[in-house]
């Protein structure tokens, strides 16, 4: 029999991240933990001044297009880590909730059979893998800005050319001058530095939420597919009477429970289709003007590698909810209702399930459903920006 654990031990990856950054629901709100979230804020505050001033006087008057872009980039992951945030912080009873629910789950999924345990188990496997895709991400593409720095560093001081080669290289307010003094440069590498390890905690630890949460209820509908196709196999008329009223009431809290994710992120997952519509075709121009310049730019590919990862994920775990949305309507149209003589069974149960099953069971942002046929469009979108991007500028 397997052994169940809490939700906070079973996705530690995330959890970790989230209370790091001070967004997790239960983390505690003490003077120090306040401290840190509004420093990092001021900081994340900072950067993008930073960058919209670097933006708006130098990249845009100058021309240099690609530093438009790579900036541009930059802004956006300070939007979305703030807005993330937010999210976090507004909707944290919310998603307690939605925690509590799976821990309910998990500790009731230890009296299954062996079976219908293997069915919960591997899909909070795959939540797992979902965290460990985006700590792989989140650790290389948060460590190559500041490794590149040191690695650029290293070298010109092995060649005789020594100069200090900051994380980002922008223009600041008041500063720009003295940038290069030993110890502003050191505040401002601290402070990107410092805002680097931030937002890498905020894909880490919010990013895998949304398909965990999915994927739990993707294994719920399976739970209750593979019971219907057993319902009148197993047992007496009562009995399977008795598990079907069961059945139905799981069925209610499963929808509950997603429509309280669509809720959630309903506006989040919107703003992550515009916003990865555009990080892909300029963090991919980014790494192939590198490449022209016979400079390597690993970072913006991995960001564009990431990026890809930040709307197929969601998309693709919200179209496996619809799959099994059908599969379980399938099940209850296959599960031998008609030969059955108790009216109440086909009138009251299985007509009611079969209604509520209709539209496939799914979530949508404001004007989108979650689902791969959407991840298409905004991949076609992302490459005709990037065709006319490379036509304009390549």
């Amino acid at each position: 029999m397997h052994k169940f654990r809490k939700f906070e031990d079973v996705f530690k990856i995330s959890t970790v991240a989230l209370h790091f950054n001070g967004s997790h629901p239960q983390a505690a709100r003490n003077r120090f933990r306040m401290f840190r979230i509004v420093y990092e804020h001021i900081i994340t505050l900072l950067c993008f001044i930073s960058l919209l001033y670097s933006i708006i006087l130098y990249d845009v008057n100058n021309k240099e297009y690609t530093e438009v872009i790579k900036n541009g980039v930059m802004a956006i992951v300070c939007v979305t880590v703030t807005f993330k945030f937010t999210i976090l912080l507004s909707n944290r009873d919310d998603i307690q909730s939605l925690i509590d629910t799976m821990n309910r789950d998990y500790e009731l999924s230890e009296d299954l059979s062996e079976e219908e345990q293997h069915i919960v188990a591997e899909h909070a496997d795959m939540g797992v893998d979902v965290c460990k895709i985006w700590l792989a991400a989140s650790i290389v593409t948060g460590l190559l800005f500041p490794v590149k720095a040191f690695v650029l560093m290293a070298y010109k001081y092995i060649n005789g050319e020594w100069e200090l080669v900051p994380m980002f290289d922008l223009n600041w307010p008041f500063i720009n001058g003295i940038k290069k003094n030993p110890i502003i440069f050191t505040c401002i590498f601290a402070q990107c530095l410092s805002f680097d390890f931030f937002s890498a905690s905020m894909y880490l630890g919010f990013d895998p939420l949304g398909p965990i949460f999915l994927v739990h209820a993707c294994g719920q509908l399976d739970l209750l597919s593979n019971r219907l196709m057993k319902l009148f196999s197993e047992g007496t008329a009562v009995d399977a009477k008795q598990n079907l009223k069961l059945i139905h009431l799981k069925l209610l809290e499963i929808y509950r429970f997603v429509k309280k994710i669509q809720d959630i992120f309903v506006v989040l997952y919107e703003f992550n289709m515009k916003t990865t519509t555009f990080l892909i075709p300029f963090s991919t121009f980014q790494f192939v003007e590198s490449l022209r310049k016979k400079d390597i730019s690993l970072e913006f590919a991995s960001f564009a590698i990431s990026a890809v990862f930040h709307f197929y994920m969601p998309c693709f775990y919200g179209n496996k909810l619809m799959d099994m949305s059908e599969k379980l309507r399938q099940s209850i149209y296959a599960c031998g209702w008609e030969m059955q003589r108790d009216i109440e069974i086909r009138k009251t149960y299985i007509l009611f399930m079969l209604t509520r099953t209709t539209a496939p069971l799914g979530i949508k942002s404001i004007f989108y459903s979650i689902c791969l046929d959407t991840f298409g469009e905004m991949a076609s979108q992302a490459y005709g920006i990037y065709n006319l991007m490379n036509a304009a500028w390549g």
